[in-house]
């Protein structure tokens, strides 16, 4: 190994990886992108894939050794525990609006009166109450109804070809047969006759109009999801991408502006496949879970009864999870879209529009849509409907006409649907000269539950235990909790320091709603809160790389962070902006100083393999320490940081992931591949040592962060288009990256 030292960091170096490195380079600059000196770059650790870790030093401390390494042994331990209980399957992921959301907001209610801080904050609790909007939600069966009759004779569930015992044979079944889709009026009545509309497009540039020879005022449409020739590239209308004529919200105004008193909507053939194959996948990775824990529960032994019990409580719950899939498999052969499948807001809604012809202005009204079965539809035709849907796509020409002696009444009843989920808040109280000031330290406890809202796992219904994202920054505030409360009330402790109100919040990943909560409705003063600290994702420190946003946000906020990174050694990215999609941004917004600390995206994030196991428990502790003598001097120093405005264009620092397989000099304003590596893809397509970076992509590359921005918004099989001068010549390369 050798190790690279500059004045604020060390790192060891793996040989194998970089073997024409055998120098030790010393500099009294932070980084290592420094102008005028050719250095090969640690930062292809990236590119080279060779390993960068922490150097494993002892900072001198004046204390009793033997009691400080006691202390951090169960603080870490404390950790480890607090930790666990996030990550646990029992928690279902930590959805803002699940009932489990309260079992963890008890222990961290609890968690924060062990460590002796003010838990009776809003009353006798420290639970703030959030409301937090869950989408619309069907009021009674009596308000949303469906009623068909054909010549006179209503149609019922048994008419239609179903096996569902509880088929109704009084009538059409709410969620079986039709579902009111929020898109449309949110209260509403109609009674008419049945038209039927094709695809419910008007297109005059494609000679398309599926409502020219039918009279459609005041009557109910019937109509196609999507457009003609749907994954056909000699379409009209592209068939490989959706056209804006596919879009709920264009359909619907269309209908609207032609008379229709409301719409009903039937899923086309190749939506419903894809809907069919979700459910069939979600199925198979639950029955794959399932699997996993049966044989952990077989493999453990019979004493160990309560993890028997925890494991067969697993079980049972996803056992019911795969029966209501089964429902979901047949709502999906329908082709029936959920309430919210077509949007979540009325479209188009009460609007005035102009006659183009004569010029008068009429209010558009919002009118009532519908989901229905294309069993329903069928029942509905003259003709079958997938050979209507076929002439249609034969020749791009439309087939609309009036249904035989179809006629439909219908209700849609739709509300805002609200549940309460809880901030968790707890509070050291001031001392002396600043006890009237506040200093904010948070982090969100919530994640996304099982991934229906807010996953990166396409079609993954499953728990996203949210390890990283934010168990790691929940446990650090506890512990920062702990470590703050001991320096602020111990023996030695200052007779002057402001209030350190600590804040779990909820609501982070559905839009900041906690943060944003608590800055409307502040416990303390906002006039009177100097900064807060925000802990979003501290959990995967890699390459010694901590990132803090909000570095410009006070000008005393850099020199503070160099300070105590003296003892902590972080390679350290500062970002100045105080925005960003994390809790620390409410407050910035009103005018707080903020600092937000962050490890890095990774692949997990928002996916269910964002787990215990992964994450850098050594560099958890790490940065805690140094958040804990942030926070202890931004509670102490008798000046109150100063307010300052940042830019708000901010991008969130994505760890590396990708392999190019080469090392960088940074020169007088260029970037040179000082080696390449044997095998690498760098030499595979063709790059030679020696070549100079002209660009990436179309941004221009002239020092080495700029190359390794580029790197860090790549992914493993993503292929990068390197444009180098070779001599005199131009040369662009095709680099497929490998996974690092």
């Amino acid at each position: 190994m050798i190790e690279f030292i500059d004045a604020s960091h060390a790192y060891n170096i793996d040989l194998r990886m970089i073997d024409s490195l055998g120098f030790i380079l010393k500099s009294g600059r932070r980084g290592f992108a420094l102008a005028n000196v050719a250095l090969f770059a640690v930062v292809l650790l990236a590119a080279t894939a060779c390993a960068v870790e922490p150097n494993e030093m002892s900072v001198p401390d004046a204390s009793d050794p033997s009691a400080d390494d006691a202390t951090s042994a169960d603080l870490q331990r404390r950790m480890i525990e607090d930790l666990k209980f996030l990550t646990d399957d029992e928690l279902k992921g930590r959805s803002s609006i699940d009932p489990s959301i309260f079992r963890a907001a008890d222990y961290l209610s609890e968690r924060f009166a062990e460590l002796g801080l003010q838990t009776e904050v809003f009353g006798n609790s420290p639970l703030q109450m959030v409301d937090i909007s869950v989408g619309p939600e069907l009021n009674s069966v009596e308000e949303n109804y469906l009623e068909l009759t054909v010549a006179g004779e209503p149609v019922s569930s048994t008419d239609l070809e179903t096996t569902d015992a509880n088929a109704s044979a009084d009538g059409l079944q709410l969620e079986r047969d039709f579902t009111p889709l929020a898109v449309g009026t949110r209260q509403g009545l109609a009674e008419a006759d049945v038209v039927w509309v094709g695809y419910g497009i008007r297109a005059p540039e494609h000679r398309y109009d599926d409502y020219a020879g039918v009279d459609v005022r005041g009557k109910v449409v019937m109509m196609l999801r999507k457009e003609p020739g749907v994954n056909d590239p000699t379409s009209p209308f592209d068939g490989v991408e959706n056209s804006r004529h596919a879009y709920f919200d264009t359909k619907i105004t269309t209908a609207v502006d032609q008379g229709a008193a409301a719409v009903m909507i039937v899923n086309d053939p190749s939506s419903v496949e894809r809907m069919i194959t979700q459910v069939r996948k979600r199925r198979e990775a639950e029955e794959e879970r399932l699997e996993k824990i049966q044989q952990r529960w077989l493999a453990l032994p019979e004493a160990a009864v309560n993890s028997r019990k925890k494991l067969s409580d697993q079980i049972a719950r996803i056992e019911a999870m795969l029966g209501e899939m089964d429902g979901q498999v047949d709502a999906a052969r329908r082709g029936l879209l959920a309430i919210g499948g077509a949007g979540l807001n009325p479209t188009p809604g009460d609007q005035e529009i102009v006659d183009p012809a004569t010029g008068e202005r009429t209010t558009r009204p919002a009118i009532p849509v519908l989901s229905i079965s294309r069993e329903l539809a069928n029942r509905l035709m003259s003709r079958p409907l997938t050979e209507v849907e076929a002439k249609i796509d034969s020749d791009w020409q439309p087939r609309s006409f009036e249904l035989d002696q179809v006629h439909a009444r219908l209700g849609v009843s739709i509300s805002p649907s609200k549940v309460s989920s809880p901030n968790v808040v707890a509070y050291l109280p001031g001392r002396g000269n600043l006890a009237d000031e506040t200093l904010i330290i948070g982090a969100h406890f919530d994640h996304v539950g099982m991934g229906e809202f807010g996953s990166l796992a396409p079609d993954t219904i499953a728990i996203h235990n949210g390890a990283d994202d934010n168990a790691s920054g929940t446990a650090a505030l506890l512990r920062v909790a702990g470590e703050l409360t001991d320096k602020l009330t111990g023996p030695h402790s200052p007779t002057d320091h402001r209030r350190v109100v600590f804040i779990a919040f909820t609501g982070e990943e559905r839009g900041l709603l906690g943060s944003k909560h608590y800055v409307k409705h502040p416990r303390f003063p906002i006039s009177s809160t100097v900064a807060m600290i925000n802990m979003d994702m501290v959990g995967r420190l890699y390459d010694n790389e901590l990132t803090v946003y909000g570095s410009g946000t006070a000008p005393s906020f850099e020199p503070l962070i160099e300070q105590v990174n003296q003892a902590t050694q972080f390679r350290i990215v500062t970002v100045p902006s105080g925005y960003g999609p994390s809790d620390h941004s409410s407050f910035y917004e009103a005018k707080i100083p903020v600092l937000f600390f962050f490890t890095g995206l990774h692949a997990d994030y928002h996916r269910p393999s964002d787990d215990f196991d992964k994450l850098n428990l050594d560099g958890m502790e790490r940065i805690t320490d140094m958040i804990s003598q942030v926070s202890e001097r931004l509670a102490t120093v008798p000046e109150r940081p100063v307010y300052e405005k940042t830019e708000a264009n901010v991008q969130i620092r994505r760890q590396l992931t990708v392999v190019m397989g080469v090392t960088l000099s940074q020169q007088p304003s260029e970037v040179v591949l000082s080696s390449i590596l044997a095998s690498g893809p760098a030499q595979e397509s063709g790059l030679l040592a020696g070549d100079r970076v002209v660009k990436i992509g179309k941004a221009r590359i002239s020092t080495i962060e700029q190359f390794m921005d580029q790197l860090r918004r790549r992914s493993p099989g993503d292929r990068l288009p390197l444009t180098v001068q070779r001599g005199q010549t131009e040369l662009t390369f095709d680099i497929k990256l490998r996974a690092r």
